[in-house]
């Protein structure tokens, strides 16, 4: 019984006009989607990323004929891969930064009565956040790609299929007709949603194949194994936030005995968890958790900064002790001395500039988790994280780069160690080895994005998805159980 109701409601629904409106359009919009993917989105960044690591991998080659160069300089900028599943989810990478600057400051050229050295600062990791802004990470729908299209405009759809499901018949009285028959209303409840699923996912899966055919074909993207299978998860989650949408638009039919009104309270549902919790709630979320300026941590850094150069320079001297670096050759506590001042001021940069950013994660991810409160917010942070865009993946590529510094750091030490004429003083420049080392046995910078990865981003995502759904099923057979046939 539950697939003759379906397969009439299935029937009914594609001799609509809105059945045809929604395949045109999520054709058309598809289709636009992966050509401006292919052609010119994905495209020039693609070259500019191309273009940075050659020149950052130049850099690094450069400095890597004097190993203490290397150590004391850094590895140079760090650039993010842009993502090939970006079409599904743009996120806010447009935005974002693509980088990670590794490299040191100029240093200082200090003088004294009998006393001269250039003082070359040690590197630190910088984060530049000129495009950084503070609410990239909403889901704004402002982006041509999957997580508009099914976010905003198949859930819109949704609530168009299923506002008259219940109440229209109602309505026309074809309800108790069909109750009549015995007929339970579980059984009635959910043959309409199958039949309304069914028809929905026609659209969708017609506009997915199109739109990864396009992109398939072109030579810039080739996707792997894992791409694919996130590809199929992806799908599963949108069948899942648009079940969502279904339940929601029977359950308000189902309390309402004709249509409009049904209507009108679905589209102030829409609106209010489509569009206004994910852009005007989250904007005001974000100012319960304030972040310092960047004047602001700039001024309080230099403070600091200011504070080591009177101690060492002022308060004892202790920098001009024992000679300068640059002697030859140089006394072990002259080394030992300067490195303690430029390794500290480095210490002194991380730390305030790795704070600042936390505390950007920080309110971002507040953000997040109250406009979570709307499906589309999480589901659009589900489709991020499986794409490998947005906030969730510029975290992942920050964490990655913190990483790297570490591991970059502990090869510096390692090569030095092994040269016995080499004083081992970190991080001076007259401490360290003089010699070059072998290109290609410096750790280079690679962050993976692999299936594991990007599932655990997004299983929490998912799985308020699918308790939301049940949710809505299990109120929605209860609300109908209790409601008035006629």
């Amino acid at each position: 019984m539950i697939w003759q109701i379906a397969k009439r409601e299935i029937l009914d629904n594609l001799t609509r006009f809105r059945f045809a409106f929604t395949v045109i359009l999520v054709m058309a919009l598809m289709v636009m989607n992966a050509i401006i993917f292919v052609s010119s989105s994905y495209q020039r960044r693609i070259s500019a990323y191309s273009q940075d690591t050659t020149d950052a991998i130049a850099s690094m080659k450069g400095r890597s004929s004097n190993l203490s160069e290397l150590g004391v300089k850094g590895p140079g900028s760090l650039y993010k891969r842009p993502s090939q599943l970006g079409f599904i989810a743009t996120g806010a990478d447009a935005n974002l930064p693509k980088r990670v600057v590794g490299n040191a400051e100029s240093g200082g050229n200090w003088r004294a009565p009998n006393f001269h050295y250039s003082s070359s600062n040690v590197w630190s990791l910088a984060y530049p956040q000129d495009p950084f802004r503070k609410n990239d990470a909403l889901p704004n729908f402002t982006e041509l790609d999957w997580t508009f299209v099914i976010g905003l405009i198949m859930s819109f759809m949704a609530v168009l299929f299923t506002y008259d499901a219940i109440s229209g018949e109602r309505e026309t009285g074809t309800l108790s007709l069909l109750m009549s028959h015995s007929v339970s209303r579980a059984t009635v409840l959910l043959a309409k949603f199958i039949g309304a699923f069914l028809t929905l996912m026609i659209p969708l899966l017609i506009g997915i194949l199109l739109n990864l055919m396009i992109v398939t074909v072109s030579e810039l993207v080739s996707l792997d194994g894992s791409e694919w299978t996130r590809i199929g998860i992806i799908f599963v989650i949108s069948a899942v936030y648009i079940s969502i949408f279904l339940w929601l638009g029977l359950f308000i039919s189902s309390q309402f005995s004709n249509s409009s009104s049904s209507l009108l309270v679905l589209l102030l549902i829409w609106v209010v968890f489509v569009v206004l919790i994910p852009n005007t709630v989250g904007v005001l979320a974000s100012s319960f958790q304030q972040v310092p300026s960047r004047s602001e941590v700039s001024r309080l850094k230099q403070a600091k900064l200011d504070e080591i150069d009177h101690r060492y320079f002022e308060t004892d001297r202790r920098l001009f002790q024992f000679g300068s670096p640059s002697d030859n050759p140089p006394k072990i506590e002259a080394l030992q001395v300067w490195a303690g001042y430029l390794t500290e001021r480095a210490d002194v940069k991380s730390r305030f500039d790795d704070e600042h950013l936390n505390k950007q994660f920080a309110q971002v991810a507040f953000t997040q988790q109250v406009t979570r409160l709307s499906p589309a917010s999480i589901y659009k942070y589900a489709m991020e994280s499986l794409s490998g865009t947005g906030f969730a993946r510029h975290k992942k590529f920050v964490q990655h780069a913190r990483r790297y510094r570490q591991q970059f750091i502990e090869f510096i030490k390692s090569e030095d160690s092994a040269d016995k004429e080499s004083y081992h003083v970190y991080f001076v420049k007259e401490g360290l080895s003089q010699k070059p080392v072998a290109f290609n046995s410096i750790p280079k910078f690679s962050e993976k994005l692999t299936l594991s990865i990007t599932f655990k981003g997004a299983l929490l995502d998912l799985t308020l998805l699918v308790l939301l759904s049940l949710l809505l099923f299990m109120a929605t057979v209860l609300a109908f159980m209790r409601s008035d046939v006629k």
